[in-house]
């Protein structure tokens, strides 16, 4: 069955999902009323039943049709950007569809039509069109054009029925994923999944009529195009943020981010390989659903449009007055003044090789061995077979066996090459140079390329080749005496939390970093635990106080009365057994002299002279994050797991 038939029948369920409690109440007052008439006390114990189901009802419904829809991004008044605003506007004429009260734009990758719904989609409060800036930057005007037509076009009033049933499907599986915990969860869990099973190719439908109207707009080659390139625009945003806005953070300046995305996207050498890259996810999509997309696309028949290929941010008006505006208020607080990107690239560079650099440093001081944290002492502590023992305090204690020796090679090839490149900056002889096309290189004084892997390997991997090294340095001019204050113990990521936990009969939150775990006294008593597992009111609020921990300086909590810590460089191995009621984590610890887990005896048990600390699971425990995959990525090697760690969660 498709099309308005299920729609239909999707519609008629989620109806009788109001009707049905109103009924059931109405008739158990109907009963207590006929009832009273014969017999006053069963009269009102049907009632004092009714009133019961009744509240029992609208506390369910309370926790079900709070609205959960939020605008997000920036909105763009319709007189400071009339341009798009025409654009959605004459779209939706075209279309036939409802036209959006406002146009916002976000810093995603993509570009919806977010309704703000009442009684699960059955009527609708607001309609906003977010765009993504990356599709601003990365798109052309007739691009641009297709998919606010494609989005615009889900609204389509041509089948009522059909999107009055994906909208309603769209604000149920909202509200499921919303709901914290209890029985109204588990019960309109149930029902969720009954309703999107029914109503499940109404979003196909809708869909093809979108793309339709995609075609109309646009013609069918740019509406093909656009499809095909927002995949890619996702793929690329991912890169972008994690290799050139990570410098912007890492050194506190804003970026020029439209312009800069812009020239990653076009850049001759990234180009080819992200249309490649999105032409397989394409391919790869298990259901198909794009490639029949762009079939279906392809058999419309329609009049070429004319193509304008301007950048898709020239609808904006004074784009070099209202973009920066734009970033600013999409951007995260606390960065400082705008910085250009060749000027942002070479900062960024150099204090990433100063960190190496410190890290380095940190390194020799915990390694014990008497040698000097210069290039100098490194290189003659590499001469003399030390090289291992050198960088094994920084490397990840988890690593398998059959790793160690090749993490050891790169992790210091890495840190010495960094902080060779680091001593040619300090003496002003070398600088990092931006490249829309790969990392920062770094460029001599004399403008010649420095590879420093390229330098540096061959003589780490075989230290016989050291001298050799050593005068290649000096004839580069690297200040061999070069070096910087050991870098301080970073600050450990949280990964998540679960909570409680057992540990020698007492209740703890269990924080998992990267750096070791983290047990905090539980607050919580059992009294409200159980309610936070009956009302989901109690369950949001501690859910809630999970976040604050979660938002805590990890150091911070640390400092806490009667806080543990367990600091990964100590433990040997760790057992993860999965018990009936929960699991159990057994973690054999190293604590000698040079310990630096911080733990109360009593906590900690003798095993065939061994320590061992035991934690177990609770019942009633919540999570916040994935604190299963944080602590496997913890214990890598060391663990030793009965099941998987799905199994557990």
């Amino acid at each position: 069955m498709r099309g308005p038939w299920r729609a239909a029948l999707a519609l008629a369920l989620h109806i009788a999902f109001f009707v049905t409690p109103i009924a059931l109440v109405l008739g158990l007052l109907t009963i207590a009323v006929v009832t009273f008439r014969y017999d006053h006390t069963s009269g009102l114990k049907a009632a004092a039943a009714a009133l019961v189901v009744g509240a029992v009802f609208a506390i369910g419904w309370r926790a079900v049709l709070r609205s959960r829809t939020r605008p997000r991004g920036v909105a763009l008044d319709r007189s400071e950007q009339p341009q798009l605003w025409r654009m959605a506007e004459s779209i939706a004429t075209s279309a036939e569809a409802p036209k959006p009260d406002e146009i916002r734009i976000t810093s995603e990758p993509t570009a919806t039509v977010r309704e703000h719904t009442a009684l699960l989609g059955l009527r609708t409060k607001g309609r906003y069109l977010e765009l993504g800036l990356p599709l601003l930057a990365a798109l052309n005007v007739s691009e641009l054009r297709a998919v606010v037509a494609r989005e615009i076009g889900r609204l389509t009033s041509r089948n009522k029925l059909t999107a009055l049933a994906h909208r309603t499907s769209a604000s149920v599986e909202r509200t499921a994923a919303g709901l914290t915990g209890g029985p109204t969860k588990w019960l309109f869990n149930g029902y969720a999944r009954l309703f999107t099973a029914i109503a499940a190719t109404t979003g196909d439908d809708l869909e093809l009529a979108a793309d339709a109207v995609a075609v109309r707009e646009a013609g069918t080659r740019t509406a093909v195009l656009s499809l095909r390139k927002s995949v890619a625009v996702e793929i690329g945003w991912r890169e972008y943020a994690d290799d050139y806005l990570s410098m912007a953070t890492s050194i506190g300046h804003a970026p020029d981010v439209l312009l800069g995305f812009r020239n990653f996207m076009s850049h001759p050498t990234r180009k080819p390989k992200l249309a490649e890259r999105a032409k397989q996810a394409i391919a790869e999509e298990p259901d198909g659903r794009t490639r029949r997309r762009v079939e279906a696309m392809k058999r419309l028949k329609t009049a070429d449009r004319e193509l304008d290929e301007r950048p898709a941010f020239a609808v904006l008006r004074s784009p070099r007055k209202s973009v920066p505006e734009l970033e600013d208020r999409l951007m995260v607080d606390g960065l400082g003044e705008r910085m250009p990107w060749p000027e942002l690239a070479r900062q960024a560079g150099a204090a990433h090789v100063a960190e190496q650099a410190a890290v380095l440093s940190s390194a020799v001081e915990q390694s014990g061995l008497p040698v000097e944290p210069s290039i100098a002492g490194v290189l003659a502590a590499i001469h003399r077979g030390q090289g291992r023992d050198l960088i094994n305090p920084v490397l990840n204690p988890g690593l398998s066996p059959e790793l160690v020796d090749q993490a050891a090679e790169d992790t210091l090839v890495d840190l010495l090459g960094c902080t060779a490149v680091d001593a040619l900056i300090c003496a002003r002889r070398a600088h990092h140079e931006l490249d829309w096309g790969g990392p920062s290189p770094v460029r001599l004084a004399n403008g010649q390329p420095l590879d420093a892997d390229r330098l540096v390997r061959p003589a780490v991997a075989d230290p016989r080749l050291i001298p050799g090294l050593h005068r290649a340095l000096v004839n580069l001019g690297v200040p061999l005496h070069h070096a910087r204050r050991p870098a301080a113990e970073p600050e450990p990521e949280l990964a998540g939390i679960v909570s409680p936990v057992q540990c020698a009969g007492s209740s703890y939150d269990l924080l998992v970093t990267d750096r070791g775990l983290v047990l905090l006294p539980s607050s919580a008593s059992t009294t409200k635990r159980l309610l936070a597992g009956t009302l989901a009111r109690f369950r949001e609020a501690e859910l809630e106080q999970l976040g604050e921990l979660a938002a805590t300086p990890v150091g911070e909590l640390r400092e806490r009365p009667g806080a543990q810590w367990v600091d990964s460089r100590d433990v040997a191995s760790a057992r993860l057994d999965q018990e009936r009621a929960g699991w159990s984590l057994s973690l054999e610890l190293y604590l000698d002299e040079y310990a630096v887990s911080e733990l109360d005896h009593e906590l900690v048990r003798d095993v065939d002279g061994a320590s061992e600390l035991v934690l177990r699971s609770s019942a009633d425990g919540v999570e916040h994050g994935d604190p299963y995959q944080g602590l496997g990525e913890l214990m890598g090697a060391r663990m030793n797991v009965e099941e998987p760690l799905a199994a557990i969660e």
